[in-house]
């Protein structure tokens, strides 16, 4: 029986690890990207917390929304606290970030 349920929940989470993947690999195939400007409130390996101004193209109004990154986003240079700009894309059900950028 333990092995059963074991088997069972082994399964299942390489399902997730295999959607998850599969869902950053379907980035925008449209190549449609658009422009944010906000302040990163936390910062984790391959995501950002940002809080945004309102994303007119989106129809999104101001707030605070976590985002996956592109693995060519490059945090050394960002700070939580910061004020920065970014370009997103469709990825899977949701956004990724694929640039971000501080404002100095």
């Amino acid at each position: 029986m333990r092995a059963l349920l074991f088997s069972a929940l082994l399964g299942a989470c390489l399902s997730v690890s295999f959607l998850s993947v599969q869902a950053n690999a379907s980035v925008s195939p449209t190549g449609q990207q658009w422009q944010g400007q906000g302040v990163v409130q936390k910062i984790a390996p391959q995501s950002v917390v940002i809080q945004h101004e309102a994303i007119p193209a989106l129809k999104w109004p101001a707030m605070t929304m976590p985002f996956a990154l592109s693995a060519d986003v490059d945090l050394r240079a960002i700070k939580p606290g910061e004020q920065v700009t970014f370009t997103l894309v469709r990825a899977g059900d949701g956004f990724q970030i694929i640039s971000l950028t501080p404002l100095r």
